[in-house]
Formats: structure tokens, sequence, C-alpha cells
């Protein structure tokens, strides 16, 4: 099944206000946007001040607000994708284990640095799919931080905000994460990709090369980063560096002898190489050797699957399944565990991939995929609607 997501933000938005107009009786005031994120190559490097290559992607979370009416002082959530809820205003508030815990951790930051919040209506929704890999916790996170800061008129620069969605996933979600999806959803440009170094947190332009298109296949298999695998890889990569005294970002591969762990070792041999192969992806792409940068991308997968075990058996099929029909370049994408691979195909062998990818996996017994052919979109943002 293949979805077109070219759809203008303005469409996007028609069923966020309906429901508000319906459910609260209430025109949107504000609305937000915030991209989602695909990591073309360069996972699971950024918690040891590593290089990554992300980019936002035209699959968007969506946020349209309304002052209360009602005279209650709190935030009243409507969710067309999930449960609703309601926030406290002027306190901290505690998690709840469950997809709120985005917008209490955002809200609680800001309450924090004396952010004066009002009571509000929001309906969330939008087109990014969730569990997917794609990044829809910090788009969640980014999309209410804009929101808030269109609305209270405290703007905060562009990375002390993505700053603060990772603080607020830390403490509330439970996800040690790195800078990877705060600084993707946040700086992202279209038409480019960003090569992120994550111990100066600073992002360079990358041009995306014209002539490929890019597929995000979604596995079907949810992945809970808060569930425990995710933490451990953090906790085995931290492991490696103290043996070594140094962050794997400085350490060569001959090192690597050093670690007498097998488990260890090979999670320090992913972060190692894949550091290696984002600086060689980014300078295939400024010579338009988009060959190299595909077997770069296949590589990534590999250790991704074997040294990092961040992949499933979906996800390898999907993988194989590129390849065998042409593809130029394909990997899962995101922190794993489930979610989405992402890959370069030439134009015209987009319809030759479509067919061969549905085949493969439902002769698998997965089902039928999802196939999203995206483009670089641009980061969050919030405006006044009316």
């Amino acid at each position: 099944m293949s979805k077109s997501v070219s759809t203008p933000l303005k469409v996007l938005f028609a069923p966020l206000v309906k429901v508000l107009k319906q459910r609260c009786g209430s025109d949107a005031v504000w609305a937000a946007a915030a991209p989602g994120r695909v990591n073309l190559i360069g996972d699971h490097t950024d918690y040891s001040q590593g290089f990554a290559l992300p980019m936002g992607l035209n699959l968007y979370t969506l946020i349209v607000a309304s002052p209360r009416r009602d005279g209650s002082d709190a935030i009243r959530i409507l969710s067309t994708q999930e449960g609703d809820a309601i926030l406290r205003l002027g306190c901290d508030e505690s998690p709840m284990g469950d997809w709120t815990d985005y917008l209490r951790g955002v809200l609680t930051l800001y309450q924090r640095r004396g952010v004066q919040v009002p009571a509000l209506d929001l309906v969330v929704g939008g087109n990014l799919p969730l569990g997917a890999g794609l990044s829809s916790s910090a788009s969640l996170e980014l999309c209410f931080a804009a929101l808030i800061e269109a609305i209270t008129g405290h703007e905060l620069p562009v990375k002390e905000r993505a700053l603060l969605c990772q603080q607020a996933e830390h403490e509330f979600a439970g996800v040690p994460c790195g800078i990877l999806d705060q600084f993707a959803v946040s700086f992202a440009k279209e038409n480019t990709a960003m090569l992120l170094d994550c111990r100066e947190q600073s992002i360079e332009s990358i041009e995306l090369p014209s002539h490929v298109r890019i597929a995000i296949v979604d596995s079907g298999v949810r992945h809970a980063l808060a569930d425990g695998g995710y933490a451990e890889r953090r906790a085995q990569v931290e492991e490696a560096q103290e043996v070594l005294g140094k962050s794997l970002r400085d350490t060569h591969p001959e090192t690597l002898s050093l670690l007498s762990d097998a488990t260890i070792k090979k999670r320090a041999q992913h972060v190692v190489t894949e550091n290696n192969r984002v600086q060689l992806f980014v300078a295939a792409l400024g010579k338009g050797d988009i060959a190299t940068a595909g077997e770069l991308m296949y590589a990534s997968h590999e250790s991704l699957s074997r040294d990092f075990a961040v992949s499933c058996l979906e996800l390898d099929t999907l993988v194989d399944a590129a390849r065998d029909a042409g593809a130029i370049g394909a990997r899962m994408t995101g922190g794993g565990f489930g979610g989405s691979m992402v890959a370069f195909v030439a134009h015209d062998k987009a319809k030759v991939f479509e067919m061969s990818i549905t085949e493969r996996f439902k002769a698998a017994g997965y089902g039928e995929p999802v196939i999203r052919w995206i483009s670089a979109a641009s980061g969050a943002q919030a405006w006044n609607w009316t």
C-alpha cells in the first residue's frame, strides 16, 4: 500500500479544527506543526558524541488550540489518535506512563522557567505514524513547545528549545535519548539533510541528490524505547567508553581489542564504524557517488542488526528485499526494536521497488507493508491561525 504525503498542511489541519469546534465550541486561534525525522545514516551515535545525518520529513504532528471557555484552570487535550487528557497548570506534573508524558514534561519545564501558560483546549493529530521509528515523540514535544512559545511570546533559541524537549523525554518518558531526534525536528530544512555533530551540537546542511527518491517502509512492528532495550544499549556504550577511557567517537577500531566482554565489544564496534560511515556517506554525496552512499546504508543496517542487535526479522526482510529490488541503499532507521526502513531508490525503479517489497514481505507472512515516498521538510513552527 503506497500513501501520498504531499497534502498541504492546511488540509491536514482541517479535521483537527473541526474536532475543536464540535467538542469545545471554539474556533482555532493558534496552530503548530512539527515534522517527523528519518535518519539516513548514523544511529545510536548521538549519545557518545558522534555523527548522524537526519532530515525532517513531510509527515507531521499537528496541534490546534484555543483559550478555554469553561473557566477551568487546566489544559484539556483531545487527540485524534490517542486518548484525551488533562494537564494541570501552575505546578510540576508527574509522569502518567502514557503518551501524554511527552506533553507533561514540556509543560512542566516551561513552567519551571516562569512561563505562564494559560488554560487551553488542544486537539492533537497529524499524519506521522506512531511507533514507526520516525521520532513521533520528539515531533510531539517540539510541536507543543512551539505552540507554547507562540501563545506566551516566550521564545527560546532553537537549540535551547530542543534541549528542553530532550530533558522532558529523559525526566518524563524515561528514555535516555541523545540529541538526534530533537535537533532533527528543530533544525530541519526543506530539500536538505543535516550533518549533526553531537559533540559540538553543530549542524551542516547537506544537499540531497535530486535524481533519487526516498522511501520509508513501515515494518508494522511497533517499538517502545522506554521498554528498556534502548537504555540497555546506551549503558553498554557507556561501559565501553569507561573501559577505554574516552568517547567512542575518538576510538579507532583496533583499540576495541581492549574490550574483553564480547557483547560490549560488538556494541562499540557498531558505534565506531557507524561514525566513520556517516562521514564517508557525506563525502560520497558531495561527489555525486550515490552507489557508494547506498552501499554504506546497507553496511549500516548489517552493523545495527549484527553488532548492535536493534533490528528485527521484519526489518531484515525489508532490507534484503530492497537490495534484491535494486534499491541504491536501504537500512533500518531510528532507535530500532521495530519501526521502519529507509531506502534510496532511482526514479525509474520506484514501481518495481513497491511491487517487489510488497510481494516479498507478504510472502514472508508479515502482511502488506506501508510504503511512503517522502521529502525533506522544515522544522517545528507555530503561528496564529486566525
